[in-house]
C-alpha cells in the first residue's frame, strides 16, 4: 500500500516484529538520513532483539530524531495500543506515517488498533 505524504515535514512510525524488523531496517536508516523523524516499536518474544545493538547506535546518533521501543512480547498488544496513541498525540510534523512490518497476525492486530485510533489506510504502509 502506498501512502501518498509530503516528505518535508515527514515522522515516520516503525511497527515490527521479529519477522519484519529486517524487512523494514534499510528503510529506517534512510529515514534517519534524510533527517525525518522515525519510531520504532519493535516486538520480540524472546531477549534476542535481532540488531538491537545497531539500533542503539542509531538512537544515540540521532538522540533528537529517532525513538526506540523494544517490547518483549510478554508485554505486548495492550502496551503497543498506549504507544501507538502517545505517538500520535505527541506528533509535531506536518506528516504522520506508520509502517507496519511482521507476521500477519502482527500486521493485523497493529493496524486494527491504528483504525480504532483514527489513523486512516493512506496513513499506513504495510511491508
Amino acid at each position: 500500500m502506498q501512502a501518498t505524504i509530503n516528505k518535508t515535514s515527514l515522522h515516520s512510525a516503525f511497527v515490527v516484529d521479529e519477522a519484519g524488523i529486517s524487512t523494514i531496517f534499510a528503510d529506517l536508516k534512510q529515514t534517519l538520513v534524510l533527517q525525518h523523524h522515525a519510531t520504532l516499536i519493535y516486538l520480540c518474544s524472546g531477549n534476542n532483539f535481532i540488531f538491537e545493538s545497531e539500533l542503539e547506535i542509531l538512537q544515540k546518533r540521532h538522540p533528537s530524531q529517532f525513538i526506540l521501543f523494544l517490547i518483549r512480547e510478554k508485554r505486548g498488544y495492550g502496551s503497543l495500543q498506549e504507544l501507538l496513541e502517545a505517538i500520535i498525540n505527541s506528533n509535531t510534523k506536518d506528516n504522520l506515517v506508520f509502517i507496519l512490518s511482521g507476521n500477519e497476525e502482527h500486521i493485523h492486530i497493529a493496524s486494527n488498533q491504528l483504525y480504532f485510533l483514527g489513523i486512516g489506510k493512506n496513513e499506513i504502509k504495510i511491508y
